[in-house]
């Protein structure tokens, strides 16, 4: 409802002020509109690229080169990425010539085959920040590198490379063929005393083996060979042994020995009385 102080003019009154060229009067009204809102700040934006070119960096001796590549993440206040990339890419040859700079010495610390030992020297002396400044502000970047060798030096060490893998994956299958073998033995093994009924160790080892592989059967009766060619000689040892005590009277040291034998031939499976050549 309006006020006393709100009423419209009467007629007369707006008459008389159109005459004088006054404006109508009406009721005020409150404005409500609200100033905007200052805009928000920009984020900064953040991109990763190769700076250029790979550089050359002497080795020792000179007579090959490091190949380096040097990234940079650069990161600014941009509208977009594609703006950070056109006012990086200006920066790109400060941000080369300021690591060559620092790392140009370092590579002639290494033979050119020691590519990783040079990356790491060569990391520890880059610098932590680069800061640059154009017309649209400051740019930071942060760099490291990568570090390959000559490609001379690769295709000479490509050879022993390949030997190198040829004898790891080679060591790999023998490993595994062996574990392979020994289930494959010992599953052989436990099949033969089962069917002997009775416990008998690794006496049929030498028949598990030729169930299971030839190389390992062939490498397992060379073995028992030569066990058995030691174990004949030990008796024939002791067997004189006992003799020569029994002609010199000690009589009760060569019972033992006597005993010692025989309990020695039935453990080993050798058949014969002491004195059998056989």
């Amino acid at each position: 409802m309006m006020t006393s102080q709100e009423k419209r003019p009467g007629l007369w009154s707006r008459f008389w002020g159109w005459l004088k060229g006054a404006p109508a009067s009406g009721p005020t009204r409150r404005s409500t509109e609200q100033a905007p809102p200052p805009p928000s700040p920009l984020p900064p934006l953040t991109q990763v690229a190769d700076a250029g070119q790979p550089l050359a960096i002497p080795a020792m001796g000179e007579a090959y080169d490091f190949e380096v590549q040097v990234e940079a993440t650069w990161t600014a206040v941009a509208t977009d990425l594609d703006a950070l990339n056109t006012r990086s890419g200006r920066q790109a040859e400060g941000v080369r010539q300021a690591v060559r700079d620092k790392i140009w010495q370092v590579g002639r610390s290494f033979g050119p085959h020691e590519a990783l030992d040079a990356e790491r020297a060569m990391t520890e002396r880059l610098p932590h920040e680069l800061c640059f400044t154009d017309t649209e502000g400051s740019l930071r970047c942060s760099v490291k590198v990568r570090v390959r060798p000559d490609a001379r030096v690769i295709q000479h060490l490509l050879p022993y490379s390949q030997r190198y893998l040829d004898a790891v994956s080679n060591q790999v299958l023998l490993l595994k063929r062996a574990d392979l073998v020994e289930e494959l033995a010992d599953r052989w093994r436990d099949v033969l005393a089962e069917f002997l009924d009775q416990e008998v160790g690794d006496l049929v080892l030498p028949y598990a083996a030729q169930l299971t592989d030839k190389s390992f059967a062939v490498a397992v009766s060379g073995l028992e060979s030569d066990r058995r060619t030691a174990r004949a000689e030990l008796a024939e040892v002791l067997d004189r042994a006992a003799k020569s005590h029994t002609r010199v009277g000690l009589f009760e040291f060569a019972e033992t020995y006597e005993a010692a034998l025989l309990a020695f031939r039935r453990s080993q499976g050798l058949a014969g009385e002491i004195g059998d050549a056989s």
